[in-house]
């Protein structure tokens, strides 16, 4: 597979309804927004929010596109086959839509000066190689349609799809920058509202877990060579264990003052064990064949995603 994976973000939606107390200050803080007021910390949480489902719109689309590819790729080295290109089933692409007031190539005030430069150029570089793609994408379902592969033995096509192969590189790099600061940014300004809300304990036990799987997945799939790594992915793998057993033997939330918490914590914590399940079986095939397959990446990142819905399940 030739577009890239995206591994799940470490930046995450934050829950913003139950989540509209707390104190000024965080001994965790890393960046000058550890001393905003609640209300600028609600605009960068929200922020966080919408660039997040943004570029998880984006990336829906990319993973659609690159089945896409696959087949046409293939279809274009024997266009003669009657077959080549039935059953190629276009991407699929859903607008973004957002009820809040902020939008991704607008970071609000909140922010400083130098961080909304930021995210302006990042945003809009990010935006106008997406729309490049799916520019590139309309030429290359064009050249198909019309059957043009006849005039030049499928020249053009495997133009079309090495652009966007590159594009989604450079797409990716913007993607990638603009996460990386939102986690940071994002987490200081979490931690001023969840300050004294009463499911703050929770909720951080499991953005810890939910980190430290993200770091996980991106150590064991981002080497070609499984070898070299394997000693660290065992000790980090101890590590998400430990973690995970630690959690699970937390008091779950009091449900007479929160209903369906208890049952909620309970599905992010079994979420948590199935990626571990999945992780135990990719470290032991990876072993044996000394790297890891596109199945295994992708059946990781699946799991890796419900512990993402199990966590939103249990802010919302």
């Amino acid at each position: 597979m030739k577009l890239r994976i995206k591994l799940i973000a470490l930046a995450f939606a934050v829950s913003l309804t139950a989540c509209k107390s707390g104190d000024k200050k965080d001994g965790d803080a890393k960046t000058e927004y550890a001393e905003a007021d609640k209300g600028d910390a609600n605009d960068i949480v929200e922020y966080n929010n919408v660039l997040v489902s943004y570029t998880d719109k984006n990336n829906d689309y990319l993973k659609s596109l690159d089945r896409t590819l696959s087949h046409i790729s293939k279809g274009l080295e024997n266009p003669e086959d009657r077959f080549a290109f039935s059953g190629v089933i276009p991407p699929h692409a859903l607008s973004f839509i957002s009820i809040s007031k902020i939008k991704p190539e607008t970071p609000p005030s909140a922010l400083s000066s130098d961080d909304q430069k930021f995210f302006k150029e990042n945003v809009a570089g990010l935006s106008s190689t997406m729309a490049k793609i799916k520019e590139t994408y309309k030429s290359l379902d064009d050249y198909i349609k019309a059957e043009d592969w006849k005039d030049d033995k499928s020249a053009k096509g495997k133009l079309l799809i090495d652009s966007i192969y590159s594009m989604s590189k450079t797409y990716y790099n913007y993607d990638d920058k603009i996460l990386t600061k939102l986690e940071v940014i994002g987490d200081d300004a979490e931690r001023i509202i969840l300050k004294s809300h009463p499911l703050r304990e929770y909720i951080f036990a499991l953005k810890d877990d939910r980190k430290a799987v993200a770091e996980f997945t991106k150590l064991i799939t981002e080497s070609e060579n499984y070898k070299p790594v394997e000693g660290k992915v065992k000790a980090a793998y101890d590590a998400l264990e430990t973690q995970n057993k630690k959690h699970i033997e937390m008091a779950v939330p009091d449900v007479s003052k929160f209903p369906g918490k208890d049952y909620s914590f309970k599905r992010f914590n079994d979420s948590f064990n199935d990626y571990l399940i999945e992780a135990r079986k990719i470290m032991r095939d990876a072993s044996a064949s000394g790297k890891l397959t596109e199945s295994n990446v992708e059946d990781l990142i699946r799991k890796q995603d419900s512990m993402r819905s199990a966590y939103n399940g249990f802010v919302d």
